[in-house]
């Protein structure tokens, strides 16, 4: 090793006792001043943090109501799943419970309560008829 390799490291020691189990005087020393950085070339890790913290480009800001569509397409397949109607994955047989279907129907209906307004009449009527198969089939399966 060249003697210039070797001052490169620097050895100390942070223990806070001595080997006789004395406590240590941590006031003592003084820790070394820290070394200016380089610049370093961007990188696209870099660039990557930097559009992170910029924002997510083309992703457009939270909105409650695609939320609210995505839940409702998720309570309505659990609702069927409840019913005994469809297999959850990774069953083999299905599931039955009567209590917990209703309270996803239940639900389901008050988020299209919630948020008629901002669908188009498709839309609406695709909820209305969703509603309505689920209340059909709970009755019958009930």
């Amino acid at each position: 090793m060249t003697e210039e390799h070797e001052k490169e490291y620097e050895v100390r020691d942070k223990r806070r006792f001595n080997t006789d189990g004395t406590p240590r005087d941590e006031s003592a020393e003084e820790p070394p001043a820290p070394e200016p950085e380089a610049q370093a070339e961007p990188t696209a890790e870099t660039e990557a943090e930097e559009e992170a913290e910029e924002g997510f480009g083309d992703v457009p800001p939270p909105n409650v109501y695609a939320f609210l569509g995505f839940a409702s397409s998720m309570l309505a397949e659990l609702a069927w799943q409840l019913m005994g109607i469809r297999v959850a994955s990774g069953m083999k047989e299905p599931v039955k419970d009567m209590a917990q279907a209703k309270v996803a129907i239940d639900t389901l209906a008050f988020i299209f309560d919630a948020i008629h307004s901002e669908l188009d009449e498709d839309e609406k009527k695709m909820y209305r008829a969703l509603i309505s198969d689920l209340r059909i089939n709970f009755v019958r399966h009930s």
